[in-house]
């Protein structure tokens, strides 16, 4: 996770910088942060796989002022598609609570202007206020001189001669919960497009919500689903939408509109651009539903027709894609033991760093685990704080701390049976609070046995405070000190070296060699990770949630060669 701030308290001040900042090739999506302010820049998301959450819908505002009539550097007027605001060329792109704005003006002033350009496949915009005037939202391929204009960030976007002319597009874009204002054409675009309880407001200047120009082997452009529309300008001034081009499509179903809206609904482009039977409505409530006013040439849909306009027939494609579902993240909130490690301290790692290896396709992992935190210090650094914005209902919050408490630090340390469970049930408060479900994981055993060989308890009183908390609030517990203790025991003395960090001198990033009794080594965390999903899967086995490699626990984190890591 990367936070972006202004004020210079996070990872990045730009938002550009942190996309840039990216690695590629995670199957998780990274998370990027935006805290309440405004960011006046351009911005284009070329990375695949990336999650962007506002912190609040209202006051996160990414805005610019570019417009087509913008000049470039030979005196030529740039037009439509170099005028976006945020543009996003990547796959896997979600986009969640923020406000993104065109704010170049009217146009009849400055012409058409663009707030958000989504060339990416497999896009998702969750509660995202986006607000111009003319063509606010396009979504379809780039054109040649788009991806030079915004080169080298292309990414996976289709290219094509003309979005005006689109061969058939592949790319697919979901809404839901989404406020979408303009005035002319300001939803528009090839790809095929769903909408979910989305708002669409019609500026004072009235207009065309849409304007689709679908090709016409394709079966499906818009579908506006449970939608409202509404706007400022006079009544009778918001016309449903025109077709930029022969056979494109576009579909209301469900949707509620007032008196903004036309009653002739939908309206031709030209002479050869007509309002056809691929231009359809059904279940229209509120003021504008009367269907003997609406353009003869549209189609009546039947109850039937429009129970086959569904999510999957129209956007889930060749990968069954289904947006409508979000992907459960597992937030991980721990200490050294837990934390991802760079490069440069291989083959030190946490437990929780390879977890997402370890877990099927459809469950994401967010590690926030932090070497050197307490459950009391990773709430003072506001981590927590973060994380409770990106909770979703159905994800996790995976908390194991022990370690630091523990010691004497001031900043660090907390009371077994007093600040402890007081500092856990804050995380348990935040995960409740997001409708997300908290787990309490004990402290893994550190590598400390006694002259005949028996491991030894070292975390005192915590586990048991942990315990006791966990029955008291109803919390389900991953009991991985107990079962930590009875692997290292089985392991022994000697074999516990080959699961913590104990490599010998000469080693790559340890010429001096390393004996740490807390940290793992990348076997150690694999058979630790392991043996938390063991744990898990065996209260969650009955629902099918969880399906991990079957076995018995001692199969199972014996057979490192059989993990994908």
């Amino acid at each position: 996770m990367y936070i972006i701030a202004k004020d210079g308290s996070g990872d990045f001040t730009s938002i550009q910088q942190a996309i840039d900042a990216i690695p590629g090739g995670g199957r998780a999506p990274t998370i990027l942060l935006l805290r309440m302010d405004e960011y006046r820049e351009r911005v284009v998301v070329d990375k695949d796989n990336v999650r962007i959450i506002g912190e609040a819908r209202d006051r996160t505002v990414i805005t610019a002022k570019g417009c087509a009539k913008d000049l470039d550097e030979e005196g030529k007027e740039r037009g439509t598609f170099l005028s976006a605001t945020f543009t996003v060329t990547g796959h896997n792109v979600e986009v969640e609570n923020l406000t993104i704005r065109n704010d170049a003006g009217d146009g009849r002033v400055v012409g058409q202007a663009v707030a958000v350009y989504a060339a990416g496949d497999r896009g998702v915009w969750r509660n995202v206020r986006m607000i111009a005037h003319q063509d606010t939202l396009f979504c379809g391929p780039l054109m040649p001189k788009v991806a030079d204009f915004i080169a080298p960030r292309q990414g996976r976007a289709e290219v094509v001669p003309s979005v005006g002319d689109s061969p058939l597009t592949h790319s697919r874009q979901y809404f839901e919960d989404c406020f979408i204002q303009g005035d002319v054409d300001f939803i528009f675009g090839p790809y095929r497009c769903w909408f979910e309880r989305c708002t669409l407001f019609m500026n004072a200047r009235g207009g065309l919500y849409t304007a689709a120009n679908t090709p016409e082997e394709q079966p499906y452009g818009l579908v506006f689903h449970r939608c409202k529309l509404t706007g400022e300008c006079e009544e009778g001034k918001a016309f449903l939408g025109r077709p930029w081009r022969k056979f494109a499509r576009t579909v209301f179903l469900n949707c509620d509109m007032d008196a903004h809206v036309a009653p002739q609904g939908f309206d031709d482009w030209d002479e050869v651009k007509l309002v056809t039977e691929r231009y359809a409505e059904y279940g229209t409530t509120g003021v504008r539903a009367d269907p003997s006013a609406r353009h003869p040439k549209q189609k009546r849909m039947t109850r039937e027709e429009a129970a086959c306009c569904t999510v999957p027939q129209v956007i889930g494609g060749w990968d069954n894609w289904r947006p409508d579902r979000r992907v459960p993240t597992w937030f991980l909130c721990g200490d050294s033991t837990m934390a991802d490690y760079p490069e440069a301290a291989y083959p030190m790692m946490g437990w929780g760093q390879k977890l997402q290896a370890l877990i099927p396709w459809n469950i994401f992992v967010e590690n926030c685990a932090v070497n050197g935190r307490s459950s009391k210090s990773f709430i003072a650094e506001k981590r927590l704080n973060f994380i409770e914005l990106c909770l979703r209902p159905g994800d996790k919050l995976i908390v194991s701390f022990s370690h630091n408490d523990e010691k004497p630090d001031p900043e660090r340390s907390t009371n077994p049976r007093v600040t402890y469970p007081e500092y856990l049930g804050m995380y348990i408060d935040a995960a409740r609070r997001q409708g997300a479900e908290p787990i309490l994981v004990t402290p893994i055993a550190r590598r400390h046995f006694d002259e005949t060989g028996r491991l030894l308890l070292t975390h005192g009183a915590y586990p048991d405070a942990m315990r006791d908390l966990a029955v008291y609030r109803g919390v389900r517990l991953s009991e991985m000190e107990k079962a930590s203790m009875a692997l290292f025991q089985e392991a022994g003395v000697e074999g516990t070296k080959e699961i913590f960090c104990h490599v010998p001198a000469g080693s790559r990033n340890y010429p001096d060699g390393l004996s740490d009794n807390s940290h793992l080594q990348e076997r150690g965390a694999v058979r630790l990770a392991a043996l938390f999903l063991t744990l898990l899967r065996g209260e969650e086995i009955e629902t099918g949630e969880f399906e991990a490699s079957k076995g018995t626990l001692s199969e199972l984190i014996s057979r490192e060669d059989s993990v994908v890591c």
